[in-house]
């Protein structure tokens, strides 16, 4: 069942059990307070009634001459019908007003307003209330009926000079204009029963709406944001926790469109892997600026002025699209990270952001491969009317600060330090070495068991003071990459487990 509809009914159920339960509460305590009030009257009435008959009551009660067609009974009787005409009222009415006494372990009538068959003189009475309570002065049975209607009878005791009850005064009084105004008030309240539910009905499908509709609305953006809709927003304009919530989305979407963007951006600098590899990391690399010790990688098209003259701008574009294309794959796998293009050279680090062991290895096989694709490339472009190209290769290795450089508005990841001026430098020997890759020493002692070398000794490096020893490596000689790299993969498990032991 969905919530819209649970809301719906839940309300509902509250409104129809709290309205029958004040519906109830109410009908009991106007009871008690109509009841109250007609007591009251009753009360007023017998004594009023009591103080009026008392003379000719005591006459007849004491001289008991038993005869119910003497004056003096006659009397007594217009008195008592006079009593029960005076205190008719339009929400109380008197049916019988009576004189009764205590007789032979029973009471008997004296005599009444207008004599009945039930009300004849000297016929036994039936009493609606304990006899006990006759001895009040003043007391009202339980309501009674018959088939004249709904009754409730009230007592007074009638005394004489010494103080002795000599009988009671007794008045019914019908309580049918009682029940009338219950009824209506029952109507009243069942009617009240019924808008109040109506209305609970129109609030509870607009409450639900309302609350659905900030449901939906959440619900429908965060299964946008899950989608990878991540500039999705909830537009909830409420001040209440549904508004809390919205706003709790809106910036975890922007967190996650944050993160995506950086993931994106990240993205043109180091392979899938690696990319993962960072956002899965407990520790967040530091990316404004980091010292480590990183190995550099520059590459550069020999004489690519002078072949870039004979073809159109276009030709050119997509002839260095379709190169770097290759060469950040082979980067990309060997852990390199790219750190930028410089027109037709590239700038690659390895072992930045990410540690590498060995990421000496890593970026000389990554040169070996770059070199061996581009002599495949070369095969096909001449094939196909376009130039050779060759390449050249510098390799150096040391300590560097990494990190985001620039500002605000712009801003790319790259290194920074002495050695990459020399791996700049070795890149350009290359060039006049004739080499296709040149490495610095450092490299050398790091890679020495995996490679066959060629020793260049102490090398003149451009805009240093001295020299710089230096090797050389060439693609050709080498052996299957992949079999290097089982190789180095080997040798740093046996490592690792040495090291272990220790």
């Amino acid at each position: 069942m969905k919530f819209r509809i649970k809301l719906f009914y839940s309300f509902i159920s509250i409104t129809v059990l709290s309205s029958l339960l004040a519906l109830f509460i109410i009908y009991g305590e106007a009871s008690n307070l109509i009841f109250h009030d007609l007591r009251q009257k009753i009360y007023a009435i017998l004594v009023h009634s009591q103080s009026l008959m008392e003379k000719e009551a005591l006459l007849v009660l004491e001289t008991d001459e038993g005869d119910a067609s003497s004056d003096t009974y006659q009397a007594l009787r217009k008195e008592l019908l006079r009593i029960k005409n005076i205190n008719q009222e339009a929400d109380i009415f008197i049916k019988n007003v009576y004189l009764i006494r205590h007789q032979a372990a029973e009471f008997v009538v004296v005599t009444s307003a207008e004599e009945n068959k039930d009300y004849m003189t000297g016929n036994a009475i039936k009493l609606h209330i304990n006899k006990k309570d006759i001895s009040k002065n003043f007391a009202v049975s339980n309501i009674y009926s018959d088939d004249e209607g709904t009754w409730i009878t009230g007592y007074h005791s009638i005394f004489d000079h010494n103080g002795q009850e000599v009988g009671v005064l007794c008045i019914d009084f019908s309580v049918a204009e009682l029940f009338g105004e219950l009824e209506e008030l029952i109507l009243y309240g069942w009617i009240a029963f019924v808008v109040s539910v109506v209305v609970a009905i129109v609030v509870a499908f607009f409450l639900a709406r309302f609350v659905s509709k900030s449901l939906k609305i959440l619900h429908e953006a965060v299964i946008k944001i899950g989608q990878g809709e991540l500039s999705t927003r909830c537009v909830l304009n409420a001040t209440d926790e549904f508004g809390d919530l919205s706003q709790a989305i809106n910036k975890m979407a922007k967190g996650l469109e944050e993160r995506e963007r950086l993931k994106v951006g990240f993205a043109r600098y180091v392979s899938q892997y690696a990319l993962e590899e960072l956002l899965n990391l407990e520790k967040p690399v530091t990316l404004t600026g980091e010292r480590k010790r990183v190995t550099i990688l520059f590459s550069d098209i020999r004489h690519f002025t002078t072949i870039s003259e004979k073809l159109e701008p276009e030709a050119v574009l997509a002839f260095l699209n379709e190169y770097f294309e290759a060469m950040i794959d082979i980067i990309f796998s060997y852990k390199g990270t790219l750190d930028k293009i410089m027109g037709d050279g590239l700038m690659v680090e390895f072992g930045a952001p990410l540690d590498d062991v060995d990421q000496e290895v890593h970026a000389l096989l990554a040169a070996i491969a770059m070199q061996r694709k581009v002599h495949e490339l070369s095969d096909m472009w001449e094939k196909q009317g376009r130039p050779r190209l060759e390449v050249g290769v510098g390799i150096h290795v040391g300590l560097v600060v990494v990190g985001n450089i620039g500002s605000e508005r712009r801003m790319e990841y790259t290194a920074i330090g002495d050695p990459v001026n020399i791996a700049s430098r070795l890149e350009t020997k290359s060039k006049s070495l004739k080499k296709p890759i040149i490495l610095s020493h450092a490299v050398y002692e790091k890679a020495k068991d995996f490679f066959v070398f060629e020793d260049l000794k102490e090398t003149d490096i451009k805009g240093r003071v001295g020299s710089l020893h230096a090797w050389a490596l060439f693609p050709d000689k080498q052996g299957d990459l992949e079999e290097i790299r089982k190789k180095i993969e080997s040798s740093a498990a046996s490592n690792s487990h040495e090291s272990i032991q220790k």
